[in-house]
């Protein structure tokens, strides 16, 4: 296996022990391209996580 795709399937169990990726049959199917709508679900579940929920928001 090459660095890259090393560094891809770390990428994507990364993902999947973050709770990020809820299907785990994308981790067989990373280099796939995929919908706008599921980056942005990532995204969106990401900010919930890091973001301070008790400060204001700007």
């Amino acid at each position: 296996m090459n660095p890259i795709d090393e560094r891809k399937k770390m990428i994507g169990q990364m993902a999947k022990e973050a709770g990020l990726l809820e299907d785990p049959h994308w981790l067989e199917r990373l280099d796939e391209p995929v919908p706008l709508w599921v980056v942005l679900d990532m995204l969106l579940k990401w900010l919930d996580r890091t973001e301070p929920r008790d400060g204001p928001y700007d």
